[in-house]
């Protein structure tokens, strides 16, 4: 019988990193908190799945709105489906105390997939210029990942740089908003080109066609509370299928603590939801329980308490900007509310990296923050010349450029609690300032203006692209990981998420995360053993 191999987490990375390891003939046990959306909720999911999209009252949807609140910094809490159930900690999970930052773990079964924005793009080569040299190309293993994560995407300017890696053009529809400006930008994409900006269609992890769904994408304006069908893709979903798979085993349940090694196994401490300690071996084991938990079972493991360790951020930030016409109709409700548009910056007097903009047009959620800031003067407020008008771009610099967060493990006695600490940096305000002025010159190919005033940095943390804590490295040293996330010291345990990405890029985190998970399971030694 093949040895067992453990995988801790069933995000994003973990499906992808048992994805390869089953391919290789191995027993795959994938271990897991698994905490899910509440049966109430998932009941009325199903029924609308039941009827027909045109009988969706805001009546029957509502339960979806109900918890959903926006403000000028952004949602300050995505839901899904009405639930906070991916931010929930299960028994045993590591508390998250924020200070300067702003981050959350997740213990869902499909970790943040749950309530991500489905944007994937790859890293390109140039911002991986500290990724040891045998990582850089991910190629084989995007594609890898994109056969079993549906990816709608146009083949269009963004390719040369940014491969789909899929052999299907299937991208979701444009709003007339985004037409109308894709459009503008079309016609002088040449000056935008000489300024070092492309743009295009959005990539999206959603299933457009409906395959093995209720039906395909209705454009019904939900995506962002949940998508009635499940058609944003979630890694839960894909655990549902490995279960299918002979060689898998999905053990829900278990929140893990502390991993070890001996010469010929690995032991994973986890506890119950009764508060039972577990113990389970294998021959080896592949955290992937997302950065801030697979940080603190290694931190846990190694006895590193009190020990600061560095996270990297993609910076986040949000910019509004008005295109120079409005459109009629812009309010329609037969659209989708995920991102539109990806612009890249590849500008070396901005930065020498990608900086990665995802446009988004006219949603309700819009509709809060400007009331708010408004007060009174907006029953007098052109609301329609206005939102007609509005995009907000939500834009990532490469982690070079961010700022930086501290992560240490500490002890007390209500126990222990992962200290996560943002490092302020003058080098964000620059770059950012870069950018605004960058795109304030660029208005007339643009077609548009950012709304400078407006643009919110957000706190490290707060887009939720994090990672590299313990780096990839040729030659590990002490908080650095080899070429198959294995932190310096360590022969059985892998780390696979974003703990272990040399840098974070501006780029979407998970695309490449999942595809360096599955590199690590396709590649890693020794796996007869």
């Amino acid at each position: 019988m093949q040895p067992l191999h453990l995988v801790v987490g069933s995000g994003p990375t973990g499906v992808s990193c048992a994805m390869a390891l089953l391919a290789r003939g191995c027993r795959v046990e994938m271990i897991d908190a698994g905490v899910d959306l509440e049966q109430a909720a998932a009941e009325k999911v199903s029924g609308l799945q039941a009827i027909a999209p045109v009988s969706w009252t805001d009546e029957k949807t509502s339960f979806l709105r109900a918890k959903m609140d926006a403000g000028v910094d952004g949602i300050p809490l995505k839901l899904a489906y009405g639930s906070d159930y991916p931010y929930r900690l299960s028994h045993g999970a590591t508390a998250v105390e924020c200070h300067g930052a702003d981050s959350k773990p997740s213990c869902a079964k499909g970790g943040l997939s749950n309530v991500w924005g489905s944007a994937v793009m790859p890293y390109r080569q140039a911002d991986m210029d500290d990724w040891p040299a045998v990582t850089r190309d991910l190629s084989e293993h995007y594609r890898a990942v994109t056969k079993f994560m549906p990816v709608a995407a146009s083949y269009d300017n963004l390719a040369q740089e940014f491969p789909t890696y899929t052999d299907y053009e299937r991208p979701m529809p444009a709003s007339p908003q985004a037409a109308a400006l894709a459009t503008d930008w079309g016609r002088r994409s040449d000056k935008l080109k000489a300024a070092g900006v492309t743009f295009g269609r959005s990539r999206l992890a959603v299933n457009t066609t409906g395959i093995e769904k209720p039906g395909p994408c209705v454009k019904c304006g939900l995506c962002m509370y949940g998508c009635p069908y499940r058609l944003i893709w979630s890694s839960a979903d894909a655990v549902d299928q490995l279960r299918n798979h002979p060689g898998f085993a999905y053990r829900p349940g278990l929140t893990v603590t502390a991993v070890s090694e001996t010469a010929s196994e690995v032991q994973v401490k986890a506890q119950t939801e009764a508060g039972e300690c577990v113990s389970i071996s294998g021959a080896r084991v592949y955290l992937a329980a997302g950065v801030m938990a697979t940080t603190a079972i290694l931190l846990r493991s190694l006895d590193r308490y009190d020990q600061p360790v560095q996270m990297k951020d993609s910076q986040y930030f949000l910019l509004p900007m008005l295109r120079k016409r409005g459109i009629s109709r812009f309010n329609r409700k037969d659209l989708h509310t995920l991102a539109q548009l990806f612009v890249e910056i590849m500008d070396i007097g901005v930065s020498p990296y990608t900086i990665h903009l995802q446009g988004y047009t006219y949603n309700e959620l819009f509709e809060q923050p400007v009331a708010k800031m408004l007060g009174p003067l907006r029953a007098v407020f052109p609301s329609d010349a206005f939102f007609s008008r509005l995009f907000l771009f939500q834009g990532y610099l490469h982690s070079r450029h961010s700022q930086t967060v501290s992560l240490a493990l500490q002890k007390s006695a209500d126990g222990e609690t992962l200290r996560v600490t943002g490092e302020d940096s003058p080098e964000v305000k620059a770059i950012l300032r870069k950018v605004v002025r960058k795109l304030v010159g660029l208005h007339g190919p643009l077609g548009a203006v950012p709304l400078a005033p407006l643009m919110r940095p957000g706190f490290p943390g707060r887009g939720f692209h994090s990672g590299g804590v313990f780096p990839m490295s040729d030659n590990p040293s002490q908080n650095e990981s080899d070429i198959y996330g294995r932190p310096a010291g360590l022969r059985r345990i892998h780390a696979v998420d974003s703990t272990v990405m040399s840098s974070i890029a501006a780029t979407t985190v998970t695309f490449t995360a999942m595809a360096n998970a599955h590199r690590i399971g396709t590649l890693a030694p020794g796996l007869e053993n």
